[in-house]
């Protein structure tokens, strides 16, 4: 039975670790849009395809609390 407790912690460890990574992952990426979204420049100037963040952030499928932080940034 210690093997198989063993291989159970190990493999809730490293299903922790991926979990982990994925919200880390997953907050990093709210915080480039919310720094977007305070950039009144940023959320104003077209890129260089003529879209502003919150079309790329569209066309790249990002989440709806993205999103959300890009239409209220938006003057």
């Amino acid at each position: 039975q210690a093997i198989e407790s063993d291989e159970i912690i190990s493999l809730i460890a490293s299903n922790f670790e991926e979990s982990h990574s994925q919200v880390r992952e997953f907050i990093n990426t709210q915080l480039v849009y919310s720094r977007q979204a305070k950039d009144h420049l940023l959320m104003t100037t077209p890129d260089d395809n003529g879209q502003l963040p919150l079309h790329t952030a569209l066309q790249n499928n990002v989440t709806l609390g993205s999103i959300k932080l890009l239409v209220e940034g938006y003057p």
